[in-house]
C-alpha cells in the first residue's frame, strides 16, 4: 500500500525541476527533428516513371508524418510546461486524480492516468 501512496503524492520542487528540464530537452530534440525533416524535403524530379513517382510520393508521406508527429510532441510538451507553471502538473485531465509518478517520469507529458487512458483509447483522447 505504501508504494501506491508514494506514487500518488505530489511532486517535490526538485522533482518538478528535473521533469521541467527533461521536458525542455525533449522539446529541443523534437524541434531538431522537425528542422531536419524540413531540410530533407525532396526536390521534384523532372523525369521519372510511375515507380519513381510512387517512391517519391511515399517518401513525402513519411516526411509529412514525421513532421506531424514532431508538431504533436512539441504541443504536448508545451502543454505540460504550462501545467507546471499553473501548478496542475501530474493531474489527469479526465478524472482529475493524480497521475502516478512512475507514469509521469516515463511519459512526462502524459495527460491522463493509466485507467483513463486505457478506458478512453478509442474516444480520441
Amino acid at each position: 500500500m505504501a508504494t501506491k501512496k508514494s506514487n500518488k503524492e505530489a511532486f517535490t520542487a526538485a522533482e518538478i525541476k528535473e521533469l521541467k528540464k527533461h521536458l525542455m530537452a525533449l522539446k529541443e530534440d523534437a524541434l531538431a527533428r522537425l528542422k531536419n525533416t524540413k531540410n530533407m524535403d525532396m526536390p521534384e524530379a523532372e523525369v521519372g516513371d510511375d515507380i519513381d513517382n510512387a517512391s517519391k510520393s511515399l517518401d513525402k508521406e513519411i516526411l509529412f508524418e514525421l513532421s506531424s508527429n514532431a508538431h504533436k510532441t512539441i504541443d504536448q510538451i508545451e502543454a505540460a510546461l504550462r501545467k507546471i507553471d499553473k501548478g496542475i502538473y501530474g493531474t489527469c485531465e479526465y478524472c482529475r486524480q493524480p497521475i502516478s509518478k512512475k507514469r509521469m517520469k516515463a511519459l512526462p507529458f502524459a495527460r491522463y492516468c493509466v485507467n483513463c487512458q486505457h478506458s478512453n483509447e478509442g474516444s480520441g483522447h
